[in-house]
């Protein structure tokens, strides 16, 4: 009995987990984050690698911002970061995903996750409330699921004439407490590899 409630879990775990998948140019540049403006600062060596480029991730604990330059435009972008109806196609770790509400600038789009958790894989349900303030600014937050805490921001900025960048904020906080260390190492990754992921469909859509 004992193993049997460990494993439900456990596997309670991973589906939150799987939510938090779902759902970072110059020293003191300034974002709009949720609660306001927010200044980052980057090292020097920080700088060159968004400049190149590489996906810049700050924070810890379930607080995170992230920083990726790519080359594109803002319609691009933003059609990029609201293509609800097909992250599966771009996104890793999703296989399906569709819009169940749209009510304007406000919606609910429902997808399937795969989380590849060495010995086996596990298959999710799970619902994600935008609100979007075009062409600029994603605010979301976990609709349905079981994190204790998941929303945050996703920000685009026209650099240049051909140059975007893509900030996005987060804050994130399992169910149990006795998961946070695991939970939040897994999500970090997967945080770099989204950011990277985005960074390419802005980039190839661009380019079309």
């Amino acid at each position: 009995m004992l193993s049997r409630i460990k494993k439900y879990q456990f596997r309670y775990f991973l589906i939150g987990l799987v939510i938090a998948f779902t759902i970072s140019i110059s020293n003191g540049f300034m974002v709009l984050a949720q609660d306001g403006i927010k200044e980052i600062e980057l090292s020097p060596q920080e700088q060159r690698l968004l400049n190149q480029g590489q996906v810049i991730l700050q924070g810890n604990k379930g607080d995170y911002i992230g920083q990726v330059i790519t080359e594109g435009k803002i319609d691009q972008a933003w059609e990029v970061l609201t293509d609800y109806d097909h992250f599966q196609d771009f996104l890793p770790n999703i296989t399906s995903s569709k819009i169940v509400l749209n009510e304007g600038d406000r919606k609910i789009f429902e997808q399937v996750n795969v989380v590849d958790l060495w010995l086996f894989t596990e298959e999710f349900t799970v619902q994600i409330e935008a609100r979007e303030t075009k062409p600029r600014r994603v605010n979301f937050q976990q609709f349905k699921g079981d994190l204790k805490k998941l929303n945050g921001t996703w920000q685009i900025e026209q650099l240049k004439t051909n140059q975007i960048l893509v900030t996005h904020t987060v804050k994130v906080e399992p169910g149990s407490n006795t998961e946070k260390p695991f939970f939040y190492g897994i999500y970090e990754s997967s945080l770099e590899a989204t950011l990277k992921a985005i960074a390419e469909e802005i980039t190839k859509r661009s380019q079309i």
